[in-house]
């Protein structure tokens, strides 16, 4: 999968396709990189950073591999607990294995965390790979009209489906998404962490992402 607004760095796809062989479930990503929006012709190069959230259910990237684990040594890959969007490669077999996209979710918003919270705890992993570099536009305003009653609906399926006892963390942050009536049918994903045989939101947190914890 690839974004828009993106410039692959020289040997980017080697790196990511030697960390997939021999691992079915493993979802990679590359290092992601700069490319200023005024100055799209120059690569700006950033330390490998991990992918998280909040309870506020926002995407960040929330600090250095380095910095989350002092004995890391680069360039080993290293775990993300979060995908930060659409820049990943994984097996076809998996993607259709484990659910694809929520298909009742709409524009954009909420997916990624979806994604990633799915594959942790359904048997797979997400691993960052800094051998494999994507320099990518980050935009100051959106260059489209953005729904924020669609970001809202994708958030409720994500909290009603994944978040289990976790819920009220995030209802503190947003009363508004606690009435859940315009969220849609969420009985296949339902069936499908059945299916799965998916791990609790409290081995995610242990396991996974115990800074969200303390957030």
């Amino acid at each position: 999968f690839m974004e828009p607004h993106c410039i692959v760095n020289r040997f980017w796809l080697e790196p990511l396709l030697d960390r997939l062989a021999g691992a079915p479930k493993r979802i990679v990503v590359p290092v992601i990189d700069i490319l200023p929006e005024q100055t799209p012709d120059q690569y700006v190069y950033v330390e490998g950073m991990y992918g998280g959230f909040t309870w506020d259910l926002e995407f960040n990237w929330m600090g250095t591999a380095s910095g989350r684990n002092f004995s890391y040594y680069l360039p080993d890959p290293f775990p993300m607990p979060c995908l930060s969007g659409g820049i990943l490669a994984m097996w076809r077999d998996w993607w259709k294995e484990s659910g694809e996209y929520d298909d009742q979710m709409t524009e954009w918003g909420s997916e990624h965390i979806e994604m990633s919270l799915r594959t942790w705890r359904c048997g797979g992993s997400v691993e960052a790979v800094p051998c494999s570099r994507v320099g990518h536009m980050f935009r100051k305003q959106r260059p489209y009209i953005f729904h924020g009653e669609a970001a809202n609906r994708n958030k409720k399926r994500l909290i009603s489906v994944w978040l289990d006892n976790y819920k009220d963390k995030v209802y503190k942050e947003h009363p508004s998404l606690i009435d859940n009536s315009d969220m849609g049918d969420i009985s296949a994903r339902l069936a499908l962490k059945e299916r799965l045989q998916c791990k609790s939101m409290d081995w995610y947190v242990k396991n996974v992402y115990p800074e969200l914890d303390k957030k």
